[in-house]
């Protein structure tokens, strides 16, 4: 296998759209307060973070009593048999409370696409109404929107077809959509906010193993007679290591919605991985080579934008995505998927012109200060790298190197470390009539390697 690229340094083809402004966050495994404000720090203010309202400990609905601030991952639900099961397994009770979590998170990003799930099976099953959905959800949504007015995307439900999320068809998953999209209207009118509430779904995985359940979804909107009716994004969700399915995904909505005379939006993948949900500390590498190359994809794909997960989680049962680890000192360490995402923030301003085999898996820029070159291997065997960089204007150049494979920067399989750090350093003529600098690799499985070249004086 191999990468053999030729990067023309003098010619911008666009602008790098800093694709790891997009992330998610997690209640199952909810982060220390101070999380947030570091994420930042490392990889610049992110311009939406997925953040969560779990509406069965916001409100219960056995008493109608609501929770503004409730202890998240607390289940007062052990011993109710009405009250299904969903995902309470899987979640560890935090000391962090519900306003601490959305408040640091509202303060280090630019806005906030809040998702609100649970109570879909209750609904479905006549346990809690319909017109009861809707006027908690407004309520939810009005109360911290008032606290948070960053919070701009509403998403209802989660992979709601899934057991552990509540196990609806499409059909009463868009009957919880309309009743989400009313109260959104509503409280637009209301409040004439600032940042207006948009709404969008559905929050669907696997949509290219099961297409049947994103043309359901469409056809509902479609068939929608509201004259109101809101839409103002698309959501799903992946877990594969085939990049190429994010296209094919890309190729078939804009097609459907086309035929159907719906709006063209922005597609939110906001959920992304590229393995299994795994406690195995060599997946996380995996994973995270995998991750960038559809990064790197998504950049030909306009209006797409992959949301990783996840910044911070339960590394005992997702080892394979969680891009950060809790210390006992209370600081953080970076695995490789936080490492990539450094990667992705140490890119410079522009997209550079590139010809020849990379296959999403290289992507050159550059502005004045410089240029970086990141290559991503996401598969099972070693891949050559051949880059040739043409029309530099300086005589000589540095070059430091960022590798992350299984032997470095990987606290994982290789050195423990808490940060990613430079592997090699040189110096280099600039050669030839093309003005040209060559690099030679090879990345190991998986691996992927960053390269900035600065001048040398």
């Amino acid at each position: 296998m191999r990468a053999k690229v030729e990067i023309n340094t003098s010619k911008a083809v666009g602008t790098w759209p800093r694709v790891e402004r997009y992330q998610n966050s997690t209640l199952r495994f909810a982060p220390p307060a101070n999380f947030p404000a570091f994420w930042a720090e490392k990889h610049g203010r992110p311009k939406i973070m997925r953040c969560w309202v779990t509406l069965d400990e916001v409100w219960d609905y056995r008493t109608d009593e609501y929770f503004w601030n409730y202890r998240i991952g607390v289940n007062r639900y052990e011993d109710d048999p009405h009250h299904h099961e969903y995902d309470w397994g899987a979640t560890v009770p935090s000391e962090v409370h519900i306003q601490t979590y959305l408040s640091s998170h509202s303060e280090f990003c630019d806005e906030i696409l809040l998702n609100l799930r649970r109570y879909e099976k209750e609904t479905e099953q006549g346990i809690v109404s319909l017109d009861k959905y809707e006027e908690v959800v407004e309520r939810v949504i009005e109360y911290y929107k008032n606290l948070y007015p960053n919070i701009r995307y509403i998403e209802p439900c989660n992979e709601s077809d899934y057991l552990r999320f509540g196990g609806i068809d499409s059909e009463h998953y868009y009957k919880l959509y309309t009743r989400a999209y009313r109260a959104v209207r509503k409280l637009n009118e209301r409040h004439r906010y600032e940042i207006p509430l948009e709404i969008g779904g559905t929050a669907i995985n696997a949509v290219m193993d099961r297409p049947h359940l994103w043309s359901e979804f469409l056809q509902h909107l479609a068939n929608d007679k509201d004259e109101r009716r809101e839409i103002d994004f698309y959501s799903m969700h992946d877990y594969n290591g085939h990049p190429n399915r994010m296209k094919a995904f890309y190729d078939m909505h804009h097609a459907w919605i086309k035929e159907l005379g719906l709006p063209d939006l922005p597609i939110f993948v906001d959920e992304y991985g590229s393995t299994r949900t795994t406690g195995i500390w060599t997946d996380n590498l995996k994973n995270a080579s995998g991750v960038l190359s559809v990064m790197i994809l998504s950049t030909q794909l306009p209006g797409m934008h992959i949301f990783p997960w996840c910044t911070f989680h339960n590394p005992i049962h997702q080892m394979s995505f969680t891009q950060y680890l809790l210390l006992e000192d209370g600081g953080f360490a970076s695995t490789p998927g936080g490492n990539a995402m450094r990667m992705l923030h140490m890119l410079k301003t522009n997209m550079l012109e590139m010809q020849g085999e990379h296959q999403h898996r290289v992507i050159g820029t550059g502005d004045a200060t410089g240029y970086v070159v990141l290559a991503t291997n996401p598969s099972d065997k070693p891949m050559a790298v051949d880059l040739m960089l043409c029309e530099i204007p300086y005589d000589t150049v540095t070059i430091t190197e960022y590798r992350v494979d299984s032997l470095h920067n990987n606290r994982l399989t290789g050195p423990a470390s808490t940060e990613m750090g430079p592997t090699n350093r040189w110096n280099g003529w600039v050669k030839g009539p093309e003005k040209g600098i060559d690099i030679a690799d090879v990345l190991e499985p998986y691996g992927f390697t960053l390269w900035l070249v600065e001048p040398h004086f």
